[in-house]
């Protein structure tokens, strides 16, 4: 029941009134006249401010009933809960209907930290969508990171959030929204970055890029889906290949889908071209491994003005650069521990002949051809580490003993790659050997490293400090891949794949978003344990007494889980928990109300 001022019109004349709302006995909706003050002229005559100041007594009468009556409630359950405490031993769970805590953290960065509903409600505005984008982009994005699966299990789970979905009835909703956010990623990653760079202050000096390749569990193609090299070894399913650009901090700045057949060396230019120009960045420096280090990427790079750190063969080099790297006496800098050599660089200042590279046809790898195309004046900064070597050669052993394997089981050694290159199989009569020049040949570049850049002004050692970040850039792909589980991929139409993957991008971003304000607020606390943290956190719904449910926390007290709310601005749980304080701490307006529970006291 609740008290308004109403005002009613007789025969012209209007007079105030405050009346109650209320139910009769069958439930339907009634009101009763409480005071009579009269006509309105007369009373604004006598005070202007009349009928404002009534509106806000009545206001403030109603705050007050509403208070006390919550605080009426909030002592029964007290009282429940205290009784509750006693009895917890004999109380069985087991059965009762649980809700996963995570999706509040999630909500909170999606709310509070990115402001992701400020774009949803934009976009959704533009065009007639009956649904809430954003509650429908949050169920695929949430559930990515608490509960990854597919759309429909997506779906399905809802329920288990204690971020409620209502309105999401259709299971085709999370297929239609898939198309929205097809066509809009380049708003919502332009926004993501904004909002990003406003938090943590960041300035993209530094761009890091790699590619790979997502399978489907298929053969048939499509404009996207189509067969090529596959960086997880699926040779006989279709793909598509991803490029991903990642700043500094290891938060992802913006992907792109090419077909599965693309050659990854021709993904960098336009993506890097793209970015550079949406977000007007007039100086960068783009970071990628020895696989993107083409004549074509190294030239465009510098006509487009971007600088570059990029991994480099050293092997193939010319006998002069490999006699050059291999002299043990014209090293720049050492870094010392004590006594002991931890590493060592040397800068080789080369003019770069820039040929067409081409690829082959029958085997999708690249070749250099003999037409010159420019000249490139670049660094190479080689360097080398006791600690390195001893990693190669210990992998150079296990080849050896793989090659070996092979020997004597007599399997299949036409292949040129991993450890069946050490096996040198004669063209006429003879057995297959070990080739034991090229292990000799392998060992003698254990521990040696370099990388190119057009980089006049940093030091050796700062370069290869930017260079070694691109391990962030390898992370967010297992990320994606085994945490979110963004493969296989089970949408099919070209629109719903680039839809899933614009999902899987804001699930990263998250992702690594959490991490990086985690780790600076929990300094041992890991990525592993944050995803374990985020998705055992729960708990359950004791209905007992149907007109004040309580939630039982689960999870163990003053764990991760309450240490990555107090991080964003929640505040944890108690052992028990009404809906009203459970929202007030999680800081949500509402939250899920399982459909089924069953709570049942031994007693």
């Amino acid at each position: 029941m609740s008290k308004h001022v109403a005002i009613v019109t007789t025969q012209g004349r209007k007079y105030v009134r405050v009346v109650e709302s209320y139910r009769n006995a069958d439930g339907k909706p009634r009101s009763r006249l409480l005071e009579n003050h009269g006509n309105l002229d007369v009373l604004e005559q006598e005070d202007p401010d009349y009928l404002k100041n009534l509106r806000a007594r009545v206001a403030a009468e109603n705050e007050a009933v509403r208070k006390a009556r919550l605080e009426e409630l909030d002592n029964s359950a007290q009282t429940r809960i205290r009784k509750l405490e006693q009895s917890q031993k004999g109380a069985d769970y087991s059965c009762a209907a649980r809700l996963k805590l995570g999706a509040a953290v999630i909500r909170q960065v999606w709310k509070d930290d990115l402001n992701l509903p400020q774009v949803f409600r934009y976009l959704q505005s533009k065009r007639k969508i009956e649904y809430s984008y954003d509650k429908a982009a949050f169920l695929l994005c949430s559930q990515r990171i608490v509960s990854p699966g597919s759309k429909k299990k997506a779906f399905e789970e809802r329920g288990s959030s204690i971020v409620p979905f209502d309105g999401i009835a259709d299971n085709n909703v999370v297929y239609r929204v898939l198309d929205r956010l097809a066509e809009d990623k380049e708003a919502i990653v332009k926004h993501l970055n904004r909002e990003i760079s406003s938090r943590l202050n960041r300035t993209v000096s530094a761009a890091f890029y790699d590619v790979t390749t997502y399978a489907f569990e298929s053969r048939k193609e499509g404009e996207l889906r189509q067969f090529g090299l596959s960086k997880d070894h699926k040779v006989n399913e279709v793909q598509v290949v991803l490029g991903l650009v990642m700043d500094a901090f290891g938060i992802p700045i913006d992907y792109e889908l090419f077909p599965g057949s693309t050659s990854e060396f021709g993904t960098m230019l336009p993506m890097i071209r793209r970015i550079k120009t949406a977000y007007d960045l007039q100086t960068l420096i783009v970071v990628a491994d020895r696989g993107l280090n083409s004549n074509e990427n190294l030239l465009g790079l510098k006509d487009i003005g971007c600088d570059f750190v990029l991994a480099q063969k050293v092997k193939n080099s010319t006998k002069e650069l490999r006699k050059q790297i291999l002299d043990d006496g014209n090293w720049d800098e050492t870094v010392m521990d004590g006594d002991e050599i931890v590493c060592r660089y040397k800068t080789m200042d080369l003019s770069k002949t820039v040929f067409v590279t081409k690829i082959s046809k029958t085997t999708g790898r690249k070749y250099q051809s003999s037409k010159k195309v420019d000249s490139l004046d670049v660094r190479w900064i080689v360097s080398h580490s006791q600690s390195r070597a001893n990693k190669d050669n210990s992998d150079i052993d296990r080849a050896v003993e793989k090659a070996k394997k092979a020997l004597r089981s007599r399997g299949s050694l036409t292949s040129s790659r991993g450890y069946r290159s050490l096996i040198k199989v004669p063209k006429g009569e003879g057995e297959p050997s070990l080739d034991m020049k090229k292990i000799e040949e392998a060992r003698r570049w254990a521990g040696y490293y370099a990388v190119c850049t057009n980089l006049k002004t940093k030091s050796s050692q700062d370069i290869m400090k930017i260079y070694r970040n691109l391990w962030r850039i390898e992370d967010c792909f297992w990320v994606s891949k085994t945490t979110l589980e963004a493969r296989p991929c089970f949408v099919w139409t070209d629109s719903h794949v680039r839809g899933h993957f614009a999902s899987c991008f804001i699930s990263l971003v998250i992702e690594k978003y959490m991490q990086h304000v985690l780790k600076q607020k929990i300094r041992d606390i890991t990525c592993d344990e944050i995803n374990a943290a985020l998705r055992g956190a729960e708990v359950a719904l004791d209905d007992g007494n149907p007109q004040m449910p309580l939630y039982l926390r689960l999870y163990p007290k003053e764990g991760r889980f309450d240490s990555i709310l107090r991080a964003f601005s929640l505040e944890p749980p108690c052992h028990y928990e009404t809906a009203q304080s459970l929202c007030k701490k999680l800081r949500l307006k509402d939250i899920a109300r399982p459909k089924s529970c069953t709570t049942r006291d031994e007693k």
